[in-house]
């Protein structure tokens, strides 16, 4: 090789080692470190003297706790000392049971808000006692997205104002009292999603929603009667939002509602144990488009006697109920329905329907003019289970596709298929798929 190519390669060795990513401007650096997470974004400070406070600037910070020993705390209070961005749009914190309960863990929402934080994510899961947010969170003007989680105390004064927040989520929260959640909620007048998940020691007894904004409203109470079923009667769920449209409830407390009229609403999940007033939920959603139901003995009751004049997909999930000898009913309710599906994973060994829950006639008008989809998922082969596709595929004039899943572990699969196919070939101009593991196979 001459002089003449070895400097050339030399020179081209020197040009494929340049740093050429430390020469971007900072504002590209910033959009490369908020692609990783916050911890591995703030490990670059140690490799050069440019990137040493590039991390600095990020609008983006995540803190989580992670399954060591060592609290995620350490971190988020040093780092977030050297912080220096003009604007916070998201902070995300999650403190385990190992951060220090003498920690000023308020300083940095409060932080935070004076940064005009766009979306604000605090769990909190230490051994403490919960504790108070500071009183600026109460009057962000610039917050969109609210989520707080665990050991927090809802503390909410009548002169709080939200005016941005369209997505507020309170997972497990202490209130103060009632009159700090009616304030919280009186506080957001755009406010869009409300999910709440509950338990017995919020300190509320009358969950008051009265949101005129709200569309989707996510409700899960983890709370059960006692041992002896005996439901406080002081407790109750009072709703009043009239611009709903989703509307997701799984109770099993027992407690009472007050349900006022929701006109615009188009879709419903109920799951539960011990409704205490389900005719009036049920009366409140006759008017749906899409229904789901997690199904009791006492909701297959129920529904078999309200009319679903709209109702165009419905998913029924049998929990060990008696459900089949209602469904001629409730189908005969939904005039309209065209995507039916019936999931037997919440269900066990239910018990064995009637020898003549399909004998009711006339048979539903869905079957005969509007049912296009059927789906069964976690198909067991139980006499039940094939009773209902044959009566679906026999009935059903309108029929274009069925899809039957598989339970994952159903014995004697290759028997079971056989079966099912021979049910199939009765019908050439229906499509049948069998979805065995994670995709479906036509058959």
């Amino acid at each position: 090789m001459t002089e003449t190519a070895e400097n050339s390669v030399g020179r081209v060795e020197e040009i494929g080692c340049e740093d050429s990513i430390s020469s971007l401007p900072d504002d590209l650096l910033v959009t490369i470190l908020s692609s990783i997470p916050t911890k591995d974004a703030i490990s670059t400070m140690i490799l050069s003297k440019r990137w040493r406070f590039i991390w600095t600037l990020l609008p983006i910070l995540a803190y989580e706790e992670s399954k060591s020993k060592i609290s995620v705390w350490w971190v988020l209070n040093k780092s977030m000392e050297f912080h220096k961005a003009p604007a916070l749009h998201n902070l995300s914190i999650q403190l385990g049971r190992h951060c220090p309960i003498d920690a000023d863990v308020g300083k940095w929402v409060e932080n935070a808000v004076n940064h005009g934080v766009r979306e604000l994510f605090f769990t909190l899961q230490w051994s403490a006692d919960p504790t108070r947010l500071p009183k600026s969170l109460n009057t962000c003007k610039t917050l969109l997205h609210l989520k707080l989680s665990h050991k927090i105390l809802v503390d909410s004064p009548t002169s709080s104002c939200l005016p941005s927040l369209k997505n507020l989520k309170l997972y497990y929260v202490v209130y103060k009292d009632e009159v700090s959640l009616v304030a919280l909620l009186s506080s957001c007048p755009v406010l869009e999603l409300l999910y709440v998940k509950r338990n017995e020691d919020d300190n509320v007894a009358k969950f008051s929603v009265k949101v005129p904004s709200l569309r989707v409203f996510v409700y899960f109470n983890a709370m059960s009667p006692d041992e002896n079923d005996v439901v406080d009667d002081g407790r109750s769920l009072i709703i009043d939002t009239p611009a709903l449209t989703h509307f997701h409830i799984s109770d099993d407390s027992g407690d009472s509602w007050s349900i006022k009229s929701m006109p615009l609403l188009q879709y419903v999940f109920i799951s539960g144990q011990s409704f205490h007033d389900i005719s009036k939920l049920l009366r409140s959603a006759s008017a749906v488009s899409s229904l789901e139901l997690d199904l009791t003995d006492e909701l297959a009751v129920y529904c078999s006697t309200i009319e679903f004049s709209q109702l165009i997909h419905c998913t029924i999930s049998p929990c060990d109920s008696d459900w089949m000898d209602s469904l001629i009913l409730f189908l005969g309710n939904t005039p309209k329905l065209k995507r039916f599906t019936v999931d037997y994973s919440l269900t066990d060994e239910p018990p064995a329907a009637s020898d003549s829950w399909m004998l009711r006639l006339p048979h539903p008008e869905c079957l005969s003019s509007s049912l296009e989809k059927f789906e069964l998922i976690d198909y067991g082969g139980r006499e039940e289970e094939k009773a209902l596709v044959e009566y679906i595929l026999e009935t059903s004039k309108c029929l274009k596709s069925v899809t039957i899943s598989l339970r994952s572990n159903l014995k004697n699969k290759k028997k079971k298929m056989k079966r099912l196919n021979a049910i199939f070939q009765r019908f050439s101009s229906i499509s049948f798929f069998v979805q065995t593991q994670s995709k479906p196979c036509k058959t």
